[in-house]
């Protein structure tokens, strides 16, 4: 017996108002990768979303930036750093 993975259900909408022009150069470029306008459109959100959210949220370094970040964090703590480590946890 087969088993099919479900599809999550699109149960949301997003409504966007946009110039004749960008509404246009829209319908021609999904009409040139052969989708719908919703797909075209929901395919170039969701991507640029990701892109976004992983150009904010990560931290990009140089080789030798890395290899000093390293170097950073094998030295010992500061003395004030350990002091704020040892005391208990307000939530324990």
């Amino acid at each position: 017996m087969a088993t099919y993975a479900r599809r999550p259900q699109k149960t949301n909408r997003i409504d966007m108002r946009v110039t004749d022009d960008q509404k246009e150069l829209i319908e021609r470029a999904a009409a040139l990768k052969g989708q719908s306008v919703t797909q075209w459109s929901v395919d170039c959100l969701v991507e640029n979303a990701r892109a976004d959210i992983e150009y904010e949220t990560t931290t990009c370094l140089s080789e030798a930036a890395f290899d000093a970040f390293l170097q950073e964090l094998d030295k010992p703590l500061p003395k004030a750093t350990r002091r704020l480590l040892s005391r208990d946890r307000v939530w324990e």
